[in-house]
């Protein structure tokens, strides 16, 4: 018994640091929260993910990175979704609280 716990914690420590990092379906974002952050941060609000900005997601006009990134400016793990040629770009959190913090983090540091 005390060998078959090791094991599977063995297996939990290898196995879920790698787990925020698989890439999800695009419908994952929906409920998750985000920001363009090509705008200024202190003229734009953290928005949840709803049907009509999914669908934004989704459109030809955009591509998303479904991979999670944490080289955020309050290292607050997101996801990326592009708009192809105009420059927006949606940084998107897991929480609401997530989103708020990195965008007042950007918003500290603007000039």
């Amino acid at each position: 018994m005390r060998r078959s716990l090791k094991t599977m914690l063995f297996a939990v420590l290898i196995v879920a640091p790698a787990l925020p990092a698989v890439a999800q379906d695009i419908d994952s974002l929906k409920g998750q929260y985000a920001f363009d952050w090509h705008k200024a941060p202190s003229k734009t609000r953290c928005a949840a993910v709803d049907d009509k900005l999914l669908a934004t997601f989704k459109s030809d006009s955009y591509s998303c990175n479904l991979e999670v990134i944490t080289n955020t400016a309050s290292e607050q793990p997101a996801r990326l979704c592009t708009e192809k040629g105009e420059g927006a770009e949606y940084m998107i959190f897991a929480t609401e609280k997530s989103c708020e913090l990195e965008r007042t983090t950007q918003e500290s540091n603007e000039e």
